[in-house]
């Protein structure tokens, strides 16, 4: 499967790369994009689908969700999870209700199963099959509000759209049974409050907050905070009133959200200070990071800088998402050419002389300017070094941090970074892409066989593993 994944971005690298070194003229050629990026009998993209289709599209994709979902409890710590969580003894561990590692997460399930533990046929895997469905849900809606404000046709939305639905980590939205499903709607959600707060649009207090909710339920979440801050700095930048105000609305909302959570936690006499011993962060051993030079615990299973490491890291990225580390490195490689191009063209910014505003475009850019030819503009590099920041971060936490038990079964433990990279990826193949018959091309080569792998991923997940 990964031979196959590693394949079709090697077909889509060269189909992309034709694509940047053609220029998309005012032929047949546009027109004939204008019909694949809109309905049918229309040769120019329309405006994306309001909300409210989004919404709908949302309702009714919960119901593969729950018809495909996972039929076993071998990947991460469902087994564990079903069986501690399931326990309503008078010795029941306090852990299993109140636990830093998870805090929202564990306390809600446990609440949930207190209420409904004496219905028939509900157990808590049944519990987290219905959140993890419900996130999916929310999921879609949000991605769609998150495509329809950063294509700018219809074309690129559906390219933003249908790379990130078509990722393996879609697999936490059919029934899984783990802690990382609600903070996927989390974190797709953060970013796209951060995208309109660089616009402008609202104020920097919801994505904080929102992100702070998210650390509430999984802590490893707070790696998108550097990110976040960036969008503080241009936010503080940007007004024109008090810079302590917006310096405020950064930092109040985790403040007042870890306060209220400490709270919840203290009153069942697991303070923040468990966070030092019991729910002390790193798994059953307590080391955080893959170790650099040697393995000491059964917890530990390669070094740093070898051969494994390097093969359960790839592995895992080609199974959430099979393109998107090809498709970043694409963008890389395109993006230093396209900037030697703009910067050597008479008349360019670079050259001291007044930009260029490159050409109107058939598909989806009638009567709009488009600067696909002359670098991004300053709107597009904040909300490009926005999402670079989060999913580099987030690369880098999925590189150094241990898995207790290895990549394979703990494959969940990393799958929502595929998220946040495949969204940048999307955003830096529609904006470097030049010829849009060729983005059309590609994008469906690049979604098809992202959907293939995500399909034969989630079957696979349908079959109940015998029970030992």
């Amino acid at each position: 499967m990964e031979h196959l994944a590693f394949h079709g971005a090697a077909c889509a690298a060269g189909l992309v790369g034709r694509a940047g070194r053609r220029r998309a003229g005012p032929g047949a050629g546009q027109r004939r994009v204008g019909s694949l990026a809109g309905p049918p009998g229309s040769e120019s993209a329309r405006p994306g689908p309001p909300p409210r289709l989004g919404c709908g599209a949302g309702r009714g994709r919960g119901a593969p969700f729950w018809l495909f979902r996972i039929r076993h409890l071998r990947w991460g710590d469902a087994d564990f999870i079903v069986k501690a969580l399931a326990y309503t003894g008078p010795d029941r561990p306090i852990w299993t209700v109140y636990n830093w590692q998870a805090p929202l997460s564990i306390f809600s399930h446990a609440q949930l199963w207190f209420l409904l533990n004496p219905s028939p046929g509900v157990g808590v895997d049944t519990l987290y099959a219905v959140t993890s469905v419900l996130a999916g849900v929310g999921f879609v809606y949000v991605l769609f509000l998150l495509a329809d404000a950063l294509g700018r046709d219809r074309l690129e939305k559906a390219v933003i759209f249908g790379l990130v639905i078509a990722t393996g980590s879609m697999q936490l939205f059919f029934g899984y049974i783990e802690n990382y499903t609600i903070i996927s709607l989390g974190l797709l959600l953060t970013l796209y409050l951060g995208v309109r707060c660089l616009r402008g649009e609202i104020s920097l207090a919801w994505p904080s907050l929102t992100l702070a909710v998210t650390n509430a339920f999984h802590p490893s979440t707070i790696i998108m905070w550097p990110a976040l801050g960036y969008v503080g700095w241009v936010a503080a930048r940007r007004t024109a009133g008090s810079k302590l105000a917006e310096a405020a609305r950064l930092v109040l909302p985790p403040i007042l959200v870890f306060a209220a959570l400490s709270a919840l936690m203290a009153s069942a006499g697991h303070g923040p200070l468990a966070l030092l011993t019991d729910d002390r962060p790193g798994g059953a051993d307590a080391i955080w990071f893959v170790p650099l030079f040697e393995t000491t615990t059964k917890w530990q299973h390669y070094t740093m800088f070898s051969l494994g490491h390097f093969l359960d890291w790839g592995n895992e990225h080609f199974l959430i998402s099979p393109f998107g580390l090809a498709l970043l490195l694409l963008a890389l490689v395109n993006g230093r050419r396209i900037w030697s191009e703009v910067s050597a063209r008479p008349g360019s910014a670079a050259a001291g002389e007044p930009q260029i505003q490159a050409s109107r475009m058939a598909s989806g850019f009638q009567g709009q300017e488009s600067r696909i030819y002359s670098g991004f503009e300053p709107a597009e590099r904040r909300v490009i070094i926005f999402l670079a920041t989060a999913s580099l971060l987030y690369l880098l936490l999925t590189f150094v941090w241990n898995p207790d038990y290895g990549g394979r079964k703990d494959w969940d433990l990393f799958a929502p970074s595929a998220f946040v990279y495949t969204l940048l990826a999307a955003y830096l193949l529609i904006r470097q892409a030049r010829d849009r018959l060729e983005l059309a091309r590609s994008a469906r080569l690049l979604i098809a066989a992202s959907a293939l792998f995500t399909a034969a991923w989630v079957y696979y997940n349908t079959i109940p593993w015998p029970v030992k």
